[in-house]
């Protein structure tokens, strides 16, 4: 697939609903996402149990990112003016979550699992609006992966991108190269539903 270019009209159209908000999350991704299309953002990095407990892969997401935000709300950080979001991402492939990779191997397995074949990368978001309060957001995307040698699986590994991403590899840097298609929407692939985020502000 071709690079993204941003801000494309979804970041624009997010950043106009969300001029300025808290992201409680560390992943420099979402941060950028936001970022790039305009919004003011303040970090908070919740120190969250992200132990897979859901009885589905929907809801072991979910969970894990209310759990974020609800320390986020909890903190005397908390802003009750400023929107807030919080979000988790995991790969569903053969019945498996993949989070993020512990180290080169384990990325390197992931990859091999995902060369050539279709996964679903779930990212539940949950939202504090002041005047609706916590709203989840789930979503979820279909990415296609194009068949990878050895070769090409070796020098992704070496970049380092694989560091911190759900099934090691990050579609904002050089990891659209390892994809044929995207089935939804590309903010989800990359950690922030901003689509469905939207939508469910608007209701």
């Amino acid at each position: 697939m071709q690079r993204i270019t941003e801000p494309d009209s979804l970041q624009l159209a997010f950043s106009v609903a969300f001029p300025s908000l808290v992201l409680a999350s560390s992943s420099p991704n979402r941060r950028s996402l936001l970022e790039n299309g305009g919004s003011e953002v303040r970090i908070f990095i919740p120190d969250a149990d992200e132990t897979k407990d859901g009885s589905n892969p929907l809801e072991t997401v979910l969970k894990i990112a209310e759990r974020k935000l609800d320390i986020y709300l909890a903190s005397q950080l908390f802003d009750p003016s400023l929107p807030a979001i919080s979000c988790d991402t995991m790969v569903l492939i053969d019945n498996m979550l993949l989070g993020k990779p512990q180290d080169e191997e384990d990325a390197t397995k992931m990859l091999r699992q995902l060369s050539g074949r279709r996964q679903s990368v779930i990212s539940a978001a949950f939202i504090y609006l002041p005047e609706k309060g916590k709203i989840a957001v789930p979503d979820e995307a279909g990415v296609i992966f194009r068949n990878l040698s050895e070769d090409e699986i070796s020098a992704y590994i070496k970049t380092g991108e694989w560091q911190g991403a759900a099934g090691g590899y990050r579609l904002q840097k050089t990891g659209y190269t390892l994809i044929d298609r995207i089935e939804g929407d590309w903010t989800t692939v990359v950690g922030l539903p901003l689509k469905k985020i939207l939508s469910r502000r608007e209701c």
